[in-house]
């Protein structure tokens, strides 16, 4: 399985290292977000090729990969194209300098793409004869229903995002009036989902690492924290959401 765990850096560090010097053409690092996605259905055909084991529940993984990561690409990328490079990235590059930002941002996303998809490694890997079953089912359908969260959160905010008159509002309607970040609450459980797919057919609880990760991360580094410290400067009313609102997950209302 290390012999996997190693392609898939190789893979995607020669992949990012070309997205890297078209940015340095282009002025736009944030390309790397949208490689985000397509990076783990890249990995699920590498295991698939390197294994040669197409069960059923392999094809069907790799097939709820494809949704969510082609969902995803093209949002971003719609998102993305037409605007000015994200601020991340003009900091990042003012202070560490374009190789610095390679190292920080690109190579670290590496990284984060090999532990995150642990649970596809150790699904692929696995020659049991084991299929589909309850536990798997199970992870099926968070996944599915991380994918739906996510997609509606995105499509109510770039519709409210397009309306010039909601520049300095705060987005409370929709999804967005149950939590303050739920295009993220749905991806983590789109990847809870997958790490249950895999522990169905495995029985390797290890592997809990991955979506571990990735809940912090989008907690605690790129996501709600990062956000949070722009949006509750430039938003009228920010403060009263945070008191209100659920961070992450999906829930009631607080009453002031």
């Amino acid at each position: 399985m290390i012999d996997n765990f190693i392609a898939i850096i190789m893979f995607n560090w020669f992949i990012v290292t070309i997205l890297w010097i078209y940015s340095l053409y282009s002025k736009k690092a944030d390309i790397i977000d949208t490689y985000w996605g397509p990076s783990f259905f890249f990995v699920c055909l590498i295991l698939l090729f390197r294994e040669n084991n197409y069960f059923l529940i392999n094809i069907v993984t790799s097939i709820i990969v494809f949704i969510w990561s082609m969902r995803l690409m093209i949002h971003l990328h719609m998102r993305n194209h037409n605007k000015n490079e994200d601020v991340r990235y003009v900091k990042l590059k003012k202070r560490y300098g374009n190789f610095g930002m390679y190292l920080i941002s690109y190579l670290i996303q590496v990284i984060l793409i090999a532990i995150v998809s642990l649970p596809l490694q150790v699904l692929f890997y696995s020659d049991l004869s084991l299929n589909i079953n309850f536990i798997s089912i199970l992870g099926i359908t968070i996944s599915a229903i991380g994918i739906f969260i996510e997609s509606v959160a995105d499509i109510q905010l770039t519709k409210f995002k397009n309306d010039s008159s909601n520049n300095s509002k705060v987005m409370n309607k929709g999804l967005w009036k149950y939590s303050r970040h739920p295009n993220y609450f749905g991806d983590s459980l789109f990847w809870w989902g997958i790490f249950i797919i895999s522990y169905g057919v495995t029985f390797n609880f290890f592997v809990i690492i991955a979506p571990i990760a990735m809940t912090y991360f989008l907690l605690k580094v790129s996501g709600v924290s990062m956000l949070e410290n722009q949006i509750k400067h430039t938003k009228d009313g920010y403060k009263e959401y945070i008191e209100t609102t659920s961070s992450f997950i999906i829930m009631p209302r607080k009453k002031r």
